[in-house]
């Protein structure tokens, strides 16, 4: 019977691990770059399917989406632009409406309507709202990260709940926002 010097297994398994980073990096080299997904056809797919009307730029990979809030019929509804872009570097889905509170002076959102901004961006899972000093306008927004895939149900679920939030919390921010 042959003698094994001690460690010898434990040696052998070290060196044959310490190969195998250099031969992937061997092996990545010949390998074709992934290719990156695109989603914006299926989101263009996405809308039309739920009938909301947008204007689509396929170069800038954005639609923008008008509609009217709170509405009931009366005619004076709430004109709001819903903006919706994908990113093929990042693989995510932007969906935001800039403008959805301007505030009327340039000193930012009151204490009052800070809290509640606060307040609601702990309550919310998805959405959250921002504040942007350049024009003085709360945004409502969400984002979809597909990561290897587009989920369209997800996607409808985020466009309508993001509506939904709009008309629901819309007047109770505007309020505090002094319109």
């Amino acid at each position: 019977m042959a003698h094994i010097a001690p460690g010898w297994a434990a040696k052998t398994v070290f060196c044959s691990l310490a190969l195998i980073p250099l031969s992937a990096v061997a092996d990545a080299d010949d390998r074709p770059p992934k290719e990156t997904a695109d989603y914006f056809f299926a989101v263009r797919q996405e809308l039309a399917r739920l009938d909301v009307a947008c204007q689509c730029d396929d170069a800038g990979r954005t639609c923008h989406c008008p509609r009217t809030l709170g509405n009931g019929g009366d005619g004076g509804g709430r004109p709001l632009e819903l903006t919706v872009q994908t990113s093929r570097s990042t693989r995510t889905v932007y969906l935001c409406i800039n403008r959805f509170i301007v505030l009327q002076h340039g000193d930012g959102p009151s204490v009052e309507l800070a809290r509640k901004l606060l307040a609601l961006n702990r309550e919310m899972v998805t959405a959250k709202f921002e504040w942007d000093p350049g024009t003085q306008a709360i945004r409502l927004s969400a984002t979809i990260n597909t990561d290897s895939n587009f989920d369209r149900r997800a996607f409808r679920s985020q466009l309508q709940g993001l509506w939904r939030l709009a008309e629901r919390l819309q007047p109770i921010l505007a309020r505090l926002a002094g319109h």
